[in-house]
Order: C-alpha cells, then sequence, then structure tokens
C-alpha cells in the first residue's frame, strides 16, 4: 500500500511504469523498451542491448530520431563487421579439416 501510494505521488501510472502521466516516451525510450524485449527474447545480445543504451545516454534520449539511427547504424555496421570475422574464422577453420 505505502507502495503504491509513493508511486502516485510521484505521478506514475497504475501499471508502475515509472511514466509520469504528463510525459510521453521518447524516441530513444520507446527503442530501447523495444530492444530490451528482443534481448529477453534472445533475439538481440546483452552486449548490444547496453551498448545502444550507453550510446543513447552519451547522444542525449531527447536527441532527433535521425540522430539516433545513426547511432543504431553503427552498432549494425559493428555487428556486421563482427560476423564477416566469424565467417572468415570460420571458413579458415573449415579448411583445416
Amino acid at each position: 500500500m505505502v507502495q503504491q501510494m509513493t508511486a502516485v505521488r510521484r505521478g506514475m501510472d497504475d501499471g508502475g511504469s515509472g511514466i509520469p502521466h504528463d510525459r510521453t516516451m521518447t524516441i530513444a525510450g520507446n527503442f530501447i523498451r523495444s530492444l530490451q524485449h528482443e534481448q529477453k527474447q534472445g533475439n538481440v545480445s546483452s552486449e548490444t542491448e547496453q551498448h545502444l543504451k550507453h550510446e543513447f545516454r552519451k547522444i542525449g534520449r531527447d536527441a532527433p530520431g535521425a540522430t539516433l539511427a545513426e547511432a543504431v547504424d553503427a552498432e549494425i555496421e559493428r555487428l556486421e563487421r563482427q560476423a564477416a570475422t566469424l565467417r572468415r574464422l570460420r571458413d579458415g577453420l573449415l579448411s583445416l579439416a
């Protein structure tokens, strides 16, 4: 009961989401929430989730969508380089067999 009253006093909704009634979720907040859901489903690594959260904090959670998209594009490029490296190493391993 005390916890519920604290949530209301802070302006949180009944679901306890931590989002004040008078504030909408930012673009970054929506993206991170979706990213966390995908991470829980096993579709995104926790490293990628943490890295993007860090990047969003660094550039500002209220940054324009295009700026946030650039950070996501940089992360995609990083992951593509990792995948290419793994493929190259795998191919080298198979050539030894």
